[in-house]
């Protein structure tokens, strides 16, 4: 599985990995399993992460390419 930005969001915002399963009411050895690409996370939990995160899905869960190739 390919890593996520979970950690670096996690981090920017300030919280701890106790503040983020506080926040989601997903305990903390599950998140920390997805946050290191271990799990993938189940589409509800993934919309409950990444809004705790104040982030979209596609920005905690996807690489976006942010080249312009024009």
């Amino acid at each position: 599985m390919k890593a996520n930005n979970m950690k670096k969001r996690r981090k920017e915002l300030g919280l701890s990995m106790t503040d983020l399963s506080f926040k989601t009411h997903i305990s903390e050895r599950y998140l920390y399993f997805i946050e290191n690409g271990q799990k993938n996370p189940s589409l509800k939990n993934a919309k409950v992460i990444s809004s705790s995160l104040e982030a979209s899905i596609e920005d905690i869960f996807f690489e976006q390419d942010r080249t312009n190739n024009s």
